[in-house]
Order: C-alpha cells, then sequence, then structure tokens
C-alpha cells in the first residue's frame, strides 16, 4: 500500500481543523492507492459540504458490495471561532459526530479494503458538512444504494463524565435565533466592565452566567454584550459585561481581562436572554434544560443565535414570540437511532461507542466501532479491520 498509515493520521489529523488545507491532504492520499476516486464540493443553504467517494474491483462478483460510510460533521458555526480560541470541536459525548477521529479511522478501512486481495465488490464514501444540514444530503446520496448492499458506519468510542447531559438517540439539531425589531436602547450608566472569560462543562456554562447575573440586587443596572459560546477542548463563554456595581466574577467560575478602551460592542442581549431563560423554563423536563446547555450561541446586531441538541419525539410547541422578540426555530436530524449491530474494532474495555451520525437511509447492518484518540497509535486498529474484511469477503 503506497502511503504510511501512522503518518497519514497525523497529517489528517493536523490539518483537519481548516477545510482548506484538508481536502487536498485526504485527496493527495487516497490517489496514491490507485483506486477509483471522486469528489463533490456543494454548496448547502447553510454552508459548504464534501462528498469524497473511493471504490474498489469492479470486475462482476455475485456477492453484495460493501459500502463503508463515515459522516464527519463540523460542530454549529464552526466558522465564527476565532483561531486564536481554538477549533471548535464537539463536547466529549458527542465527540463520535465529527472530527479527526472519523476520517483517520475511514482512510485506515479504505486503506485495508484496497490491500485485501478479496475480489468483493466496495465503496468507501466519507462525507464532511455543516450539523444544520448535512444529514439531508447524505441521505440524499444515498438514496440509490443496492437493496443487498452490507452498509457499515464508522462510529468513534467517547468518553464522558456522569454530570455531562443524557444522550438519546434519534436527538436533533435546533437552530434558534431571538431577535428584536429594532435597536433602541437607553444604555444605563455603568462603572464596571468585565470581559468575562468562562470555561464549563457542557450543559453548565450558559446557567453559571445566569447565577451570576441573578447575584445583582434588584436595583443594579447592568448590560452583557458580545456573548461568544462554543465548544474547543473544553468550554468556552465569552462576553462583555458592565455593571453598575462590582461583582466577584470568579465565585461564578469565570475570570476578567482588560477591555481596549477603543474597542466598540454591539448593542446588549439582556432581553434576549431573559427570553431564552423564560422559555426555558415553561419548556418541561426535555427541552427545557435543552435550552440551557447550548452546543453554540453568539450574539446578534438585534439579539441572540443557539444551536442546541434536542431529545426525540413530538415537540413541544416554542412561541413565535416572547414580549416584542421574535422566534425563529428550525430542527434538522443529527443523531440517528441505535444500529442493528455493534462491531468494535481494537476497543478497550472501558470505552463506549459513541452516537451514531444521522443521514444513512439504509438499515445499517453494523456499525465498526473504533477507538478514541487515533492520532497516536492506529496499528491496533489496522489488524482489526484486516481481520473484519478478511473474515466477511
Amino acid at each position: 500500500m503506497p502511503f504510511d498509515l501512522e503518518r497519514a493520521a497525523k497529517a489528517l489529523a493536523h490539518a483537519h481543523a481548516d477545510v482548506t488545507l484538508f481536502r487536498p491532504a485526504l485527496l493527495d492520499l487516497l490517489f496514491a492507492t490507485g483506486t477509483a476516486v471522486g469528489e463533490a464540493a456543494v454548496a448547502l443553504e447553510v454552508g459548504d459540504a464534501l462528498a469524497i467517494r473511493a471504490s474498489g474491483p469492479s470486475a462482476p462478483s455475485l456477492l453484495p458490495p460493501r459500502v463503508v460510510v463515515a459522516i464527519d460533521i463540523e460542530p454549529p458555526h464552526l466558522s465564527s471561532v476565532r483561531a486564536a480560541l481554538g477549533p471548535a470541536r464537539w463536547p466529549a459525548p458527542l465527540a463520535s459526530l465529527g472530527g479527526p477521529d472519523v476520517v483517520i479511522a475511514w482512510v485506515a478501512a479504505l486503506r485495508a479494503m484496497a490491500a485485501s486481495s478479496s475480489l468483493r465488490p466496495w465503496r468507501a464514501l466519507y462525507f464532511r458538512g455543516p450539523a444544520a444540514g448535512l444529514a439531508a444530503y447524505v441521505e440524499a446520496e444515498l438514496a440509490d444504494l443496492e437493496p443487498d448492499a452490507d452498509v457499515v458506519q464508522i462510529v468513534p468510542s467517547v468518553t464522558a463524565s456522569v454530570d455531562e447531559p443524557a444522550i438519546a438517540a434519534g436527538s436533533d439539531l435546533l437552530t434558534l435565533s431571538v431577535t428584536r425589531p429594532r435597536n433602541v436602547w437607553r444604555f444605563p450608566a455603568c462603572e464596571h466592565t468585565y470581559a468575562l472569560i468562562g470555561h464549563h462543562p457542557w450543559g453548565q456554562g450558559l446557567p453559571a452566567l445566569c447565577r451570576l447575573l441573578g447575584a445583582f440586587e434588584a436595583d443594579t443596572a447592568w448590560a452583557l454584550h458580545d456573548i461568544h459560546h462554543y465548544f474547543g477542548e473544553r468550554g468556552h463563554l465569552s462576553a462583555v459585561l458592565r455593571t453598575a456595581r462590582p461583582i466577584d466574577v470568579t465565585a461564578f467560575g469565570f475570570t476578567a481581562r482588560n477591555v481596549d478602551a477603543g474597542s466598540r460592542l454591539m448593542f446588549p442581549i439582556n432581553d434576549a436572554l431573559a427570553a431564552v431563560t423564560s422559555i426555558a423554563g415553561r419548556m418541561g423536563k426535555g427541552w427545557g434544560p435543552s435550552l440551557m446547555a447550548p452546543l453554540h450561541l453568539h450574539a446578534l446586531p438585534d439579539g441572540l443565535h443557539l444551536d442546541l441538541m434536542v431529545p426525540p419525539g413530538e415537540a413541544p410547541k416554542l412561541p413565535d414570540r416572547q414580549g416584542t422578540l421574535a422566534l425563529q426555530w428550525e430542527r434538522k436530524p443529527l443523531i440517528a437511532r441505535s444500529p442493528v449491530a455493534v462491531m468494535p474494532l481494537a476497543v478497550g474495555a472501558d470505552e463506549t461507542m459513541g452516537p451514531l451520525a444521522a443521514g444513512v437511509p439504509h438499515p445499517i447492518v453494523t456499525a465498526w466501532q473504533v477507538p478514541a484518540g487515533l492520532r497516536t497509535d492506529i496499528a491496533a486498529l489496522q489488524r482489526a479491520l484486516d481481520g473484519a474484511i478478511a473474515s466477511a469477503s
């Protein structure tokens, strides 16, 4: 096989966060295998998606084709993250939905199939794109799968702590925008300014901020600006808080840095944040906690935008308005239901299979569970893949 897998894994892990570097790095590897490779770059309504197809022998065969699928979902609003803060990633319990481990495992599977002496036809399909639209694109691309195809979906293992929010099969991504009709605001007199930085586990960042704001006395004026919350190696929440009285932000898990005197602030989001917390209190045990545990949120020029994971089932009715604020929301598939069977490949006893990315319409015969942290040692996975492919050929 013409490329070294460990070196390829390190190259893909290094380039994964930057799509402009990642695409040529991946294609260079695939062209070196000598297999047929096809690429499609598609502009979806919510962002760009990438689809790559590699295929094996085309000779007639009585065996059904094996189709190995990897779905690499980008975290919500990846493009909004400044490079200095590090790349956006899924929280640890959702890491199987996208990231370097997904593409590295897919390349390892492709390499094993290409090196196999079996004449069984195979295809390796890799999809990458935005969380709010990739599942529908994948489903459309796979709509013509052969009825007897042996479909395999690659799913990395994950780690999660006991205080992480529960994850249910069939969960969806909800995008929610809360906007005001016009920016008319009387700014309160505030003598103290805090540029807040907080690193909290998933589900704890926004509640910590609300506790900080709730600690003010009733007559204390304050204004919250430029909020941005996303996940990298850990949760990252930043905002600018102006107050009429001093407050100890460290008591709520935040640090404060100096604010550039010449910086311009966006309009405050006091009203939009109050609307979200009010709605969350009325949404019950399912959607209420989800609203307070967003995967991503950021300030808009006229309000607030959130991306959050919601449980399956019928959605409770979100209001169209909250006071003078308008609510616009859209729900898209994110996590599929559990597969029929799971084949662990070089997985440790303490590893758990992560959530299955939505989008594959064909009944999945097998999910190949691969280890987490493939950037460091994938030799064991390669041996397991060779055995799995040889035994089913």
